[in-house]
């Protein structure tokens, strides 16, 4: 009896342990073609005037919150629509998000990023290698601070008084509940809305040719902080796609590496430390400030559209095939170079050393190579999903 359990647990520990997924950091190619360009200049971004597009889920849903009104508090916001204004904080806000970000992600030398003609630092290299990044941007902000109704109920810690007396005491512990049967209190709350659409060129200094298809992108934040968790000035699929599509780093705490960086520069630099307000303790629960909410969304523009003309990496979960045992543990020790060196000398290839070859490949950035031998591998298994999916995913 034990011994058939045993075996049975060998059995399926080995069933299991076939094939696990890994996650990778793969680099991934430009999402546009950029020809003969090694320099950048930042151009001009203005502020313009119109509506900013909501996000698309919400477009499809358009007559499911059409009935559901009681959950949106007064004044409704439908649309989010943008104002030219004279201030340039967030021009040079999305500016600085785009330096950061191409300064280090990107094969590109800038050589200006002021905006201006004479912001040029050394020698001014050949006009047709250099191109201009300039945009049009449309931006919404919105701070509600009101109040509404809404109900709680006692708790009675002192057993044996009547209710006037636990209140008097101090007595009692206080709850939200929902059915609205208990005491309704007037209760504040601040609520931040906040929107933008950049249209973004990249055109070719000599000819004032685009480099690549001019593109639009947005972003969106909205955040309640206190009141009912349950209602908001936005209809509520509206909500639900910005916190979903846009704000899902929104409760992750610090990362290790940034609290040892932190506690490091207490030391190093306690000045900075303070200066930089680390000494305070971050919390979700405390409201973001207009200046906060607009570093954000600028580095959300910044981070779609530097992925449009430089490669990038992305973590994906990947299944390693059980082919050649050597390449597999390469492959999960992160050795891609030396596993793609293996199998390249490994005469008798299975499809699924041709599977590894390619996510070897595939985590190294090579792409075209990569699909090459996910195509062999579905050569000789057409009907294997994974070889499926990987062929798709590498499809240009």
């Amino acid at each position: 009896m034990y011994l058939r359990v045993f075996i049975f647990l060998i059995i399926g520990l080995t069933a299991t342990s076939c094939a696990p997924k890994i996650s990778f950091k793969i680099q991934r190619p430009p999402l546009q073609q950029v020809v003969q360009i090694k320099y950048i200049e930042i151009g001009k971004f203005e502020i313009v005037s119109g509506q900013i597009e909501m996000p698309k889920s919400e477009k499809s849903q358009l007559s499911k919150y059409a009935n559901t009104r009681e959950q949106t508090l007064k004044p409704a916001i439908s649309g989010f629509k943008s104002k030219k204004v004279e201030s340039d904080q967030i021009t040079e806000l999305l500016r600085a998000a785009l330096v950061h970000d191409l300064s280090l992600h990107s094969p590109y030398q800038l050589i200006n990023t002021t905006g201006d003609k004479d912001g040029y630092s050394g020698v001014v290299p050949n006009v047709d290698e250099v191109a201009v990044i300039s945009g049009k941007i449309k931006f919404f902000e919105m701070n509600i601070e009101s109040g509404e109704d809404l109900s709680y109920f006692a708790n009675i810690h002192n057993k044996g008084v009547r209710l006037e007396q636990s209140l008097l005491a101090s007595a009692v512990a206080m709850g939200m509940e929902s059915s609205g049967s208990g005491f309704v209190i007037p209760t504040p709350y601040i609520e931040r809305l906040a929107a933008i659409e950049v249209e973004i060129f990249m055109i070719r200094k000599s000819n004032k040719e685009n480099v690549v298809s001019p593109q639009t992108f947005r972003s969106y934040y909205t955040r309640k902080w206190g009141g009912s968790p349950k209602t908001s000035h936005l209809p509520g699929i509206v909500r639900k796609t910005i916190l979903e599509d846009f704000q899902q780093d929104e409760d992750s705490s610090l990362s290790l590496l940034s609290s040892i960086d932190r506690a490091g520069l207490s030391f190093t630099n306690p000045t900075e430390y303070f200066a930089r307000g680390f000494n305070l303790k971050q919390n979700k629960d405390v409201p973001q400030t207009s200046l906060d909410l607009k570093i954000r969304l600028g580095r959300d523009i910044a981070k779609q559209f530097v992925k449009q003309i430089s490669p990038y990496h992305e973590t994906a979960d990947l299944m390693v095939q059980d082919g050649n045992s050597v390449a597999a543990t390469l492959i999960r020790g992160n050795a891609y170079q030396q596993a793609i060196a293996f199998l390249q000398n490994f005469d008798k290839r299975t499809a699924e050393d041709e599977y590894n070859l390619g996510l070897a490949f595939e985590a190294s950035g090579e792409i075209p190579m990569a699909r090459k031998h996910y195509v062999l591998a579905l050569d000789r298994e057409n009907d294997n999903q994974e070889f499926k999916n990987a062929v798709r995913r590498t499809q240009y």
